[in-house]
Protein backbone atom coordinates (compact mmCIF):
# COMPACT_ATOMS: atom_id res chain seq x y z
CA UNK A 1 0.00 0.00 0.00
CA UNK A 2 1.37 3.64 -0.67
CA UNK A 3 2.17 6.00 1.75
CA UNK A 4 -0.73 8.25 2.77
CA UNK A 5 -0.43 11.58 1.11
CA UNK A 6 0.55 14.63 3.42
CA UNK A 7 -3.15 16.14 2.62
CA UNK A 8 -4.64 13.34 3.87
CA UNK A 9 -2.83 12.99 6.86
CA UNK A 10 -3.71 17.05 7.38
CA UNK A 11 -7.53 16.06 6.91
CA UNK A 12 -7.18 12.97 9.35
CA UNK A 13 -5.82 15.33 12.40
CA UNK A 14 -7.76 17.72 11.70
CA UNK A 15 -10.75 15.05 12.40
CA UNK A 16 -8.64 13.65 15.06
CA UNK A 17 -8.61 17.49 16.66
CA UNK A 18 -12.18 17.77 16.45
CA UNK A 19 -13.21 14.54 17.97
CA UNK A 20 -11.45 14.90 20.60
CA UNK A 21 -12.53 18.28 21.45
CA UNK A 22 -16.05 17.16 20.93
CA UNK A 23 -15.01 14.35 23.52
CA UNK A 24 -13.59 16.49 26.11
CA UNK A 25 -16.55 19.00 26.06
CA UNK A 26 -18.86 16.13 26.21
CA UNK A 27 -16.82 14.92 29.19
CA UNK A 28 -16.32 18.42 30.93
CA UNK A 29 -19.65 18.66 30.58
CA UNK A 30 -21.24 15.46 32.34
CA UNK A 31 -18.37 16.27 35.14
CA UNK A 32 -19.63 19.88 35.43
CA UNK A 33 -22.85 18.20 35.77
CA UNK A 34 -21.77 16.05 38.98
CA UNK A 35 -19.96 18.48 40.74
CA UNK A 36 -22.87 21.13 40.58
CA UNK A 37 -25.12 18.08 41.91
CA UNK A 38 -22.82 17.66 44.19
CA UNK A 39 -22.44 20.83 45.49
CA UNK A 40 -26.24 22.01 45.50
CA UNK A 41 -27.17 18.49 47.53
CA UNK A 42 -24.39 19.57 50.03
CA UNK A 43 -25.97 22.82 50.46
CA UNK A 44 -29.54 21.24 50.21
CA UNK A 45 -28.32 18.93 52.89
CA UNK A 46 -26.63 21.51 55.23
CA UNK A 47 -30.04 23.61 55.59
CA UNK A 48 -31.94 20.41 56.72
CA UNK A 49 -29.13 19.87 58.83
CA UNK A 50 -29.08 23.25 60.35
CA UNK A 51 -33.04 23.30 60.94
CA UNK A 52 -32.90 19.93 62.33
CA UNK A 53 -30.72 21.59 64.81
CA UNK A 54 -32.65 24.13 65.39
CA UNK A 55 -36.20 22.03 65.93
CA UNK A 56 -34.14 19.74 68.18
CA UNK A 57 -33.41 22.67 69.90
CA UNK A 58 -36.63 24.29 70.19
CA UNK A 59 -38.09 20.98 71.40
CA UNK A 60 -36.42 21.53 74.77
CA UNK A 61 -38.31 23.25 77.23
CA UNK A 62 -35.75 26.04 79.03
CA UNK A 63 -36.14 24.11 82.53
CA UNK A 64 -34.70 20.87 80.36
CA UNK A 65 -30.88 22.56 81.39
CA UNK A 66 -31.26 24.74 83.33
CA UNK A 67 -28.78 23.61 85.15
CA UNK A 68 -26.82 22.15 81.99
CA UNK A 69 -25.81 19.31 83.93
CA UNK A 70 -25.56 15.56 82.14
CA UNK A 71 -28.13 14.67 84.74
CA UNK A 72 -30.85 17.27 83.99
CA UNK A 73 -31.13 15.92 80.52
CA UNK A 74 -31.16 11.83 81.70
CA UNK A 75 -35.22 11.69 81.85
CA UNK A 76 -36.71 9.26 79.67
CA UNK A 77 -39.18 12.08 78.03
CA UNK A 78 -36.26 14.20 76.57
CA UNK A 79 -34.60 10.84 74.98
CA UNK A 80 -37.96 9.54 73.51
CA UNK A 81 -38.66 13.47 72.39
CA UNK A 82 -35.19 13.67 70.32
CA UNK A 83 -35.47 9.59 69.54
CA UNK A 84 -38.87 10.51 67.48
CA UNK A 85 -36.90 13.18 66.28
CA UNK A 86 -34.07 10.84 64.93
CA UNK A 87 -36.53 8.49 63.11
CA UNK A 88 -38.57 10.47 61.62
CA UNK A 89 -35.51 12.67 59.81
CA UNK A 90 -33.87 9.74 59.40
CA UNK A 91 -30.59 10.69 61.75
CA UNK A 92 -27.84 8.65 63.21
CA UNK A 93 -27.24 10.90 66.41
CA UNK A 94 -28.47 13.92 68.62
CA UNK A 95 -26.20 15.47 71.11
CA UNK A 96 -26.18 18.05 73.58
CA UNK A 97 -23.02 19.71 74.10
CA UNK A 98 -21.48 22.47 76.25
CA UNK A 99 -19.90 25.15 75.86
CA UNK A 100 -16.55 23.81 77.59
CA UNK A 101 -17.00 20.27 75.41
CA UNK A 102 -18.75 18.66 77.67
CA UNK A 103 -21.73 16.02 76.37
CA UNK A 104 -24.86 16.39 78.21
CA UNK A 105 -27.03 13.66 75.99
CA UNK A 106 -26.26 11.62 73.26
CA UNK A 107 -28.68 9.10 71.93
CA UNK A 108 -25.92 6.70 70.97
CA UNK A 109 -24.15 6.70 74.63
CA UNK A 110 -21.75 3.67 73.37
CA UNK A 111 -20.24 6.34 71.08
CA UNK A 112 -20.44 9.55 72.79
CA UNK A 113 -21.13 8.82 76.55
CA UNK A 114 -22.50 11.75 78.76
CA UNK A 115 -20.17 13.70 80.87
CA UNK A 116 -17.08 12.91 78.79
CA UNK A 117 -15.12 15.51 76.28
CA UNK A 118 -17.25 15.81 72.78
CA UNK A 119 -14.47 13.91 70.51
CA UNK A 120 -15.39 16.56 67.48
CA UNK A 121 -14.50 19.30 69.26
CA UNK A 122 -11.59 20.49 68.04
CA UNK A 123 -12.56 19.63 64.76
CA UNK A 124 -15.94 21.48 64.65
CA UNK A 125 -14.95 24.18 66.69
CA UNK A 126 -15.49 27.20 64.27
CA UNK A 127 -19.12 25.55 63.18
CA UNK A 128 -20.02 25.02 66.99
CA UNK A 129 -18.70 28.36 68.08
CA UNK A 130 -21.10 30.13 65.61
CA UNK A 131 -23.93 27.95 66.83
CA UNK A 132 -23.03 28.90 70.41
CA UNK A 133 -23.03 32.99 68.93
CA UNK A 134 -26.85 32.05 67.53
CA UNK A 135 -26.21 31.54 64.39
CA UNK A 136 -27.02 27.78 63.41
CA UNK A 137 -24.11 25.96 61.37
CA UNK A 138 -23.47 23.07 59.57
CA UNK A 139 -19.84 21.25 59.24
CA UNK A 140 -18.10 20.02 55.83
CA UNK A 141 -18.41 16.32 53.97
CA UNK A 142 -16.83 14.15 56.95
CA UNK A 143 -15.11 10.57 56.24
CA UNK A 144 -15.63 8.21 58.98
CA UNK A 145 -13.17 5.53 59.71
CA UNK A 146 -15.60 3.09 58.42
CA UNK A 147 -15.64 5.09 54.82
CA UNK A 148 -18.96 6.35 55.29
CA UNK A 149 -19.53 10.16 54.74
CA UNK A 150 -20.98 12.22 57.75
CA UNK A 151 -22.36 15.70 58.13
CA UNK A 152 -23.08 17.44 61.31
CA UNK A 153 -25.56 20.79 62.21
CA UNK A 154 -25.36 23.28 65.15
CA UNK A 155 -28.18 25.28 66.80
CA UNK A 156 -28.24 27.48 70.02
CA UNK A 157 -29.74 26.15 73.26
CA UNK A 158 -32.14 27.81 73.61
CA UNK A 159 -32.97 28.38 69.40
CA UNK A 160 -33.26 32.35 70.09
CA UNK A 161 -30.05 33.04 72.11
CA UNK A 162 -26.88 34.80 71.05
CA UNK A 163 -25.14 33.76 73.65
CA UNK A 164 -26.15 29.99 74.43
CA UNK A 165 -24.32 28.10 76.56
CA UNK A 166 -24.70 24.80 74.76
CA UNK A 167 -25.72 23.29 71.47
CA UNK A 168 -27.73 20.75 69.84
CA UNK A 169 -26.04 18.78 67.39
CA UNK A 170 -27.37 16.58 64.60
CA UNK A 171 -25.46 14.13 62.87
CA UNK A 172 -26.70 12.22 59.71
CA UNK A 173 -25.28 10.25 57.14
CA UNK A 174 -24.56 11.55 54.00
CA UNK A 175 -26.26 8.40 51.66
CA UNK A 176 -26.69 10.41 48.63
CA UNK A 177 -23.08 10.53 48.53
CA UNK A 178 -23.39 6.88 47.65
CA UNK A 179 -25.30 7.63 44.57
CA UNK A 180 -23.02 10.40 44.10
CA UNK A 181 -20.06 7.34 43.64
CA UNK A 182 -21.74 5.89 41.28
CA UNK A 183 -22.18 8.43 38.96
CA UNK A 184 -19.00 9.36 39.40
CA UNK A 185 -18.02 5.96 39.03
CA UNK A 186 -20.15 5.95 35.35
CA UNK A 187 -18.69 9.08 34.29
CA UNK A 188 -15.46 7.43 35.11
CA UNK A 189 -16.06 4.64 32.84
CA UNK A 190 -17.80 6.91 30.04
CA UNK A 191 -14.65 8.44 30.25
CA UNK A 192 -12.26 5.34 29.60
CA UNK A 193 -15.23 3.87 26.80
CA UNK A 194 -15.21 7.12 25.31
CA UNK A 195 -11.36 7.47 24.78
CA UNK A 196 -11.25 3.81 24.26
CA UNK A 197 -13.60 4.30 21.34
CA UNK A 198 -12.10 7.31 19.97
CA UNK A 199 -8.94 5.13 19.78
CA UNK A 200 -10.41 2.71 17.98
CA UNK A 201 -12.46 5.10 15.46
CA UNK A 202 -9.36 7.30 14.79
CA UNK A 203 -7.81 4.16 13.73
CA UNK A 204 -10.36 2.47 11.32
CA UNK A 205 -10.59 6.63 10.16
CA UNK A 206 -7.06 6.62 9.14
CA UNK A 207 -7.63 2.78 7.94
CA UNK A 208 -10.35 3.82 5.59
CA UNK A 209 -8.80 6.73 4.60
CA UNK A 210 -5.26 4.93 3.63
CA UNK A 211 -7.83 2.39 1.75
CA UNK A 212 -9.66 5.10 -0.05
CA UNK A 213 -6.49 6.81 -1.20
CA UNK A 214 -5.15 3.29 -2.58
CA UNK A 215 -8.09 2.71 -3.77
CA UNK A 216 -8.03 6.23 -5.34
CA UNK A 217 -4.53 5.83 -6.53
CA UNK A 218 -4.92 2.53 -8.23
CA UNK A 219 -7.73 3.76 -10.30
CA UNK A 220 -5.67 6.62 -11.06
CA UNK A 221 -3.08 4.26 -12.00
CA UNK A 222 -5.37 2.30 -13.83
CA UNK A 223 -6.40 4.62 -16.15
CA UNK A 224 -2.98 6.24 -16.48
CA UNK A 225 -2.23 3.10 -17.52
CA UNK A 226 -5.05 2.59 -20.26
CA UNK A 227 -4.03 5.87 -21.49
CA UNK A 228 -0.60 5.45 -22.11
CA UNK A 229 -1.57 1.86 -23.36
CA UNK A 230 -3.49 2.94 -26.35
CA UNK A 231 -1.17 5.77 -27.44
CA UNK A 232 1.29 3.25 -27.37
CA UNK A 233 -0.27 0.17 -29.28
CA UNK A 234 -0.97 3.11 -32.03
CA UNK A 235 2.45 4.87 -31.94
CA UNK A 236 3.98 1.04 -31.89
CA UNK A 237 1.55 -0.09 -35.15
CA UNK A 238 2.70 3.10 -36.80
CA UNK A 239 6.15 2.59 -36.36
CA UNK A 240 6.44 -1.04 -37.21
CA UNK A 241 5.23 -1.00 -40.66
CA UNK A 242 8.05 1.47 -41.60
CA UNK A 243 10.41 -0.40 -39.79
CA UNK A 244 10.21 -3.70 -41.48
CA UNK A 245 10.91 -1.56 -44.58
CA UNK A 246 14.02 -0.43 -42.87
CA UNK A 247 15.00 -3.35 -42.40
CA UNK A 248 14.19 -5.29 -45.33
CA UNK A 249 16.29 -2.14 -47.25
CA UNK A 250 19.00 -2.93 -45.00
CA UNK A 251 19.34 -6.22 -46.01
CA UNK A 252 19.61 -5.91 -49.27
CA UNK A 253 22.28 -3.14 -49.16
CA UNK A 254 24.02 -6.20 -47.89
CA UNK A 255 23.48 -8.12 -50.54
CA UNK A 256 24.38 -5.10 -53.01
CA UNK A 257 27.71 -4.03 -50.91
CA UNK A 258 29.27 -7.25 -49.08
CA UNK A 259 31.67 -5.07 -48.14
CA UNK A 260 29.65 -2.94 -46.15
CA UNK A 261 27.63 -5.81 -44.64
CA UNK A 262 29.19 -5.32 -40.70
CA UNK A 263 28.21 -1.71 -40.84
CA UNK A 264 24.77 -2.28 -42.13
CA UNK A 265 24.43 -4.94 -39.88
CA UNK A 266 25.82 -2.92 -36.53
CA UNK A 267 24.03 0.40 -37.24
CA UNK A 268 20.85 -0.36 -39.37
CA UNK A 269 19.64 -4.06 -38.55
CA UNK A 270 20.72 -4.01 -35.13
CA UNK A 271 19.58 -0.58 -34.06
CA UNK A 272 15.77 -1.84 -36.04
CA UNK A 273 15.94 -5.19 -34.04
CA UNK A 274 16.19 -2.84 -30.83
CA UNK A 275 13.67 -1.08 -31.91
CA UNK A 276 11.34 -3.48 -33.08
CA UNK A 277 11.93 -5.33 -29.57
CA UNK A 278 10.96 -2.40 -27.60
CA UNK A 279 8.15 -1.87 -29.77
CA UNK A 280 6.75 -5.12 -28.94
CA UNK A 281 7.00 -4.49 -25.43
CA UNK A 282 4.36 -1.56 -25.33
CA UNK A 283 2.14 -3.44 -27.61
CA UNK A 284 2.56 -6.31 -25.12
CA UNK A 285 1.85 -3.58 -21.78
CA UNK A 286 -0.89 -2.00 -23.72
CA UNK A 287 -2.82 -5.13 -25.20
CA UNK A 288 -3.15 -6.87 -21.56
CA UNK A 289 -4.43 -9.81 -23.07
CA UNK A 290 -5.84 -12.47 -20.30
CA UNK A 291 -4.50 -15.72 -21.36
CA UNK A 292 -6.69 -19.36 -20.21
CA UNK A 293 -5.14 -20.51 -17.24
CA UNK A 294 -4.20 -24.21 -16.17
CA UNK A 295 -2.49 -26.24 -13.82
CA UNK A 296 1.27 -26.06 -14.02
CA UNK A 297 4.74 -26.43 -11.87
CA UNK A 298 6.49 -23.55 -10.56
CA UNK A 299 9.64 -25.68 -9.84
CA UNK A 300 9.67 -26.26 -13.77
CA UNK A 301 9.07 -22.54 -14.65
CA UNK A 302 11.60 -21.35 -12.50
CA UNK A 303 14.45 -24.02 -13.28
CA UNK A 304 13.48 -23.03 -17.23
CA UNK A 305 14.16 -19.58 -16.57
CA UNK A 306 17.22 -19.88 -14.34
CA UNK A 307 18.77 -21.78 -17.10
CA UNK A 308 17.61 -19.66 -20.35
CA UNK A 309 19.33 -16.64 -18.71
CA UNK A 310 22.67 -18.59 -17.33
CA UNK A 311 22.98 -19.96 -20.85
CA UNK A 312 22.08 -17.12 -22.57
CA UNK A 313 23.75 -13.82 -23.75
CA UNK A 314 21.62 -11.35 -22.24
CA UNK A 315 22.93 -13.04 -18.73
CA UNK A 316 26.44 -11.65 -19.28
CA UNK A 317 27.75 -14.66 -18.03
CA UNK A 318 26.63 -14.08 -13.87
CA UNK A 319 26.24 -17.50 -12.34
CA UNK A 320 23.13 -17.85 -10.94
CA UNK A 321 22.94 -19.86 -7.76
CA UNK A 322 19.49 -21.84 -6.86
CA UNK A 323 18.13 -22.99 -3.44
CA UNK A 324 15.02 -24.76 -4.88
CA UNK A 325 13.35 -26.58 -1.83
CA UNK A 326 10.73 -28.28 -3.82
CA UNK A 327 10.51 -31.30 -5.80
CA UNK A 328 7.00 -29.75 -7.26
CA UNK A 329 5.32 -26.49 -7.16
CA UNK A 330 1.74 -27.27 -8.49
CA UNK A 331 -0.27 -23.85 -9.17
CA UNK A 332 -2.99 -22.44 -11.25
CA UNK A 333 -1.30 -20.54 -13.96
CA UNK A 334 -0.65 -18.98 -17.44
CA UNK A 335 3.17 -20.81 -17.81
CA UNK A 336 3.91 -18.45 -20.80
CA UNK A 337 3.42 -15.49 -19.03
CA UNK A 338 4.64 -16.84 -15.68
CA UNK A 339 8.07 -17.39 -17.15
CA UNK A 340 8.12 -13.92 -18.93
CA UNK A 341 7.61 -12.53 -15.51
CA UNK A 342 10.77 -14.35 -13.99
CA UNK A 343 12.68 -14.02 -16.81
CA UNK A 344 11.93 -10.37 -16.52
CA UNK A 345 13.13 -9.86 -13.03
CA UNK A 346 16.10 -12.31 -13.61
CA UNK A 347 17.62 -10.03 -16.23
CA UNK A 348 17.03 -6.78 -14.36
CA UNK A 349 19.22 -8.41 -11.67
CA UNK A 350 22.08 -9.21 -13.84
CA UNK A 351 21.88 -5.54 -15.73
CA UNK A 352 22.60 -4.48 -12.10
CA UNK A 353 25.08 -6.85 -11.71
CA UNK A 354 28.92 -6.98 -12.52
CA UNK A 355 31.14 -9.85 -12.72
CA UNK A 356 32.87 -8.88 -8.85
CA UNK A 357 29.50 -8.50 -7.48
CA UNK A 358 28.58 -12.55 -6.86
CA UNK A 359 25.82 -14.23 -7.90
CA UNK A 360 22.27 -13.97 -8.40
CA UNK A 361 20.43 -15.83 -6.06
CA UNK A 362 17.08 -17.83 -6.64
CA UNK A 363 15.25 -19.93 -3.52
CA UNK A 364 11.86 -21.22 -3.53
CA UNK A 365 9.80 -22.24 -0.76
CA UNK A 366 6.08 -23.39 0.37
CA UNK A 367 5.24 -20.56 3.42
CA UNK A 368 1.79 -21.91 4.56
CA UNK A 369 -0.45 -21.89 1.56
CA UNK A 370 1.84 -19.94 -0.73
CA UNK A 371 4.88 -20.22 -2.62
CA UNK A 372 7.63 -18.18 -1.25
CA UNK A 373 10.52 -16.92 -4.35
CA UNK A 374 12.87 -14.96 -3.77
CA UNK A 375 15.68 -13.46 -6.42
CA UNK A 376 18.20 -11.47 -4.83
CA UNK A 377 21.92 -9.80 -6.56
CA UNK A 378 24.56 -8.18 -5.26
CA UNK A 379 24.53 -4.96 -7.15
CA UNK A 380 24.51 -1.95 -6.38
CA UNK A 381 20.89 -1.29 -5.30
CA UNK A 382 18.35 1.18 -6.17
CA UNK A 383 18.66 4.28 -3.91
CA UNK A 384 15.80 4.90 -1.41
CA UNK A 385 14.01 7.87 -2.98
CA UNK A 386 13.42 5.77 -6.74
CA UNK A 387 12.74 2.17 -4.81
CA UNK A 388 9.01 3.27 -5.29
CA UNK A 389 8.86 4.19 -9.28
CA UNK A 390 10.66 1.13 -10.61
CA UNK A 391 6.98 -0.48 -10.80
CA UNK A 392 6.00 2.93 -12.34
CA UNK A 393 5.43 2.24 -16.63
CA UNK A 394 8.47 3.63 -18.82
CA UNK A 395 10.65 4.55 -15.78
CA UNK A 396 13.83 3.22 -16.46
CA UNK A 397 18.05 4.53 -15.31
CA UNK A 398 19.09 2.81 -18.08
CA UNK A 399 19.60 3.92 -21.70
CA UNK A 400 18.82 1.38 -23.50
CA UNK A 401 15.70 0.39 -20.80
CA UNK A 402 12.05 0.82 -21.99
CA UNK A 403 11.29 0.69 -17.68
CA UNK A 404 8.25 -1.83 -18.66
CA UNK A 405 9.98 -5.17 -17.50
CA UNK A 406 8.67 -4.71 -13.63
CA UNK A 407 5.48 -3.62 -14.43
CA UNK A 408 4.64 -6.08 -16.35
CA UNK A 409 5.92 -8.61 -14.21
CA UNK A 410 4.06 -7.47 -11.03
CA UNK A 411 0.94 -7.15 -13.35
CA UNK A 412 1.52 -10.66 -14.44
CA UNK A 413 1.80 -11.61 -10.83
CA UNK A 414 -0.58 -9.99 -9.74
CA UNK A 415 -2.87 -11.75 -12.22
CA UNK A 416 -2.28 -14.98 -10.71
CA UNK A 417 -3.11 -13.81 -7.46
CA UNK A 418 -0.15 -13.24 -6.54
CA UNK A 419 2.38 -10.23 -4.96
CA UNK A 420 5.24 -9.41 -5.98
CA UNK A 421 7.46 -6.68 -3.62
CA UNK A 422 11.08 -4.99 -4.22
CA UNK A 423 12.93 -4.15 -1.33
CA UNK A 424 16.86 -3.01 -1.41
CA UNK A 425 20.35 -2.63 1.00
CA UNK A 426 21.72 0.29 -1.17
CA UNK A 427 25.13 -0.96 -1.72
CA UNK A 428 24.44 -4.29 -0.83
CA UNK A 429 22.02 -5.31 -4.02
CA UNK A 430 18.08 -5.65 -4.39
CA UNK A 431 16.11 -8.49 -3.02
CA UNK A 432 12.59 -9.27 -5.19
CA UNK A 433 10.21 -11.22 -3.43
CA UNK A 434 7.20 -13.49 -5.26
CA UNK A 435 4.35 -14.42 -3.43
CA UNK A 436 2.18 -17.04 -5.09
CA UNK A 437 -1.04 -19.53 -3.88
CA UNK A 438 -0.29 -23.19 -3.81
CA UNK A 439 -3.44 -25.64 -4.72
CA UNK A 440 -1.95 -27.85 -2.46
CA UNK A 441 0.93 -28.17 0.34
CA UNK A 442 4.29 -30.71 -0.80
CA UNK A 443 6.67 -31.64 1.85
CA UNK A 444 10.12 -30.16 1.29
CA UNK A 445 12.81 -32.36 -0.49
Amino acid sequence: MKKISSTAILKNIWMILALAMALTLFLSVNWYYFRNVRERLDVEFSIRLRSLAALVSASLAPETFADLSPQSLEGPDVKNRLRKIADDFDLSNILIVREDGVILLSLDDSLFPPGENYPLWNMDFETIVAALEGTPSSTGLVMSQDGSWFKAGYSPLAADSTEARAVAAVEADASFLLGLSDIRNMLTATTLVSIAGLAIFIGFIIKATSSLLWTRESLMRTNTLASMGRMAAGIAHEIRNPLFIIRGAAEKLQVLHPESSEEIESFIIEETDRLDSVLNAYLQFARDEKAPMSEGDLTVILRRSVRLIDEGEKGGGLPVESNIKLTKAPLICEEKKLQQALMNILLNATQFSTDSSGPIEVSLSLEGRSYDLVIRDHGSGIPAGELEKVFEPFYTTRIDGSGLGLSIARRIVEDHDGNLDISNAKGNGTTVRIVLPAIQHQGEE
